[in-house]
């Protein structure tokens, strides 16, 4: 196994996000078990993913730890513990998928994906190294788009990578389900300034990744006065544009989870977790899963 010290370093709030995917494939998988007359193969397509493990600042609440989490500064490695990524909590379900899938763009990462075929010689592991919408597109062309496959697709970027487009062509296939990471306060937000003054780069990221410019209209309000045209930021703007991405994710799979809240240490809000699939059955596991996370309320956006 490749040196754990190059692992990337993550929150403690990760886990929360690794034990709900966990949580969820374990019970699509069970779900699956015993329809092997229907179902040709089921895969499990990580978009994001990494290098299978990461490090863990422990949460420390004293003023020193405060201080040292407030300027990003390393701290030692005592106070750091690793955890299993999402390509190793999708290989450590008791009823595994027919083939798995990761998708990573950084050539080291994905070296160090490759030796998870030693360390799981059980299953069958196909690591792609390159950008998560070019080879979700490729792998469409492929098992992943043909009918009596059934997957999910686990889509956690840092930012705003994959487009409302990928998204529609998984939706398309009626045979794939999604989690997905919504990135509101990582990334979102952080484009919608509070004066409205977009420039035309993060204006056509946003678009691209919407699939519209819909979203000013949830975000924004124009009025004029006597001083002339007027934009403001809609105080509910994170919970409209929530809510509005929700409903489009509903209208091209079918059926849509809660989102789940995942907050920093600090309590900052970071993403929502979102189940989207085209099967009510999944939406009742997605629902009980998702649920057991703070509940999205307006107040609390």
């Amino acid at each position: 196994m490749s040196d754990v010290d190059s692992s990337p370093t993550v929150g403690p709030w990760a886990r929360e996000k690794l034990d709900a995917l966990g949580a969820y494939l374990d019970f699509y998988m069970k779900v699956l078990k015993n329809q092997s007359h229907w179902c040709k193969g089921t895969i499990y397509v990580d978009a994001f993913a990494g290098q299978g493990r990461a490090r863990v600042r422990r949460k420390d609440l004293s003023p020193a730890g405060a201080l040292l989490a407030a300027l990003e500064l390393p701290v030692d490695q005592d106070d750091e513990e690793f955890i299993r990524g999402s390509p190793r909590v999708a290989l450590d379900i008791p009823n595994p998928f027919s083939q798995y899938v990761f998708i990573e763009r950084d050539p080291a990462r994905a070296a160090q994906l490759e030796e998870l075929r030693t360390e799981y010689p059980a299953r069958r592991i196909d690591v792609h190294q390159g950008t998560a919408e070019q080879e979700i597109d490729a792998l469409l062309q492929g098992d992943l788009g043909r009918p009596g496959f059934r997957a999910v697709v686990f889509l956690d970027p840092f930012g705003m990578q994959i487009p409302w487009a990928t998204v529609e062509r998984l939706a398309a296939t009626k045979g794939i389900e999604v989690m997905i990471n919504f990135t509101l306060g990582m990334a979102i937000q952080r484009l919608l300034v509070r004066s409205g003054e977009i420039n035309q780069a993060w204006r056509a990221a946003l678009d691209r990744f919407f699939g519209t410019s819909e979203w000013w209209d949830q975000a924004y309000e124009e009025s004029a006065d006597l001083f002339g045209p007027q934009t403001r930021k809609l105080r509910d703007s994170g919970q409209r544009l929530l809510e509005w991405y929700r409903g489009r994710l509903e209208a091209a799979f079918g059926h849509v989870s809660p989102a789940r809240l995942i907050r920093n240490t600090r309590g900052g809000h970071l993403y929502y977790l979102i189940w989207a699939g085209p099967h009510p059955k999944g939406l009742v596991g997605a629902n009980h899963i998702l649920s057991k996370g703070e509940k999205v309320t307006r107040s609390t956006l």
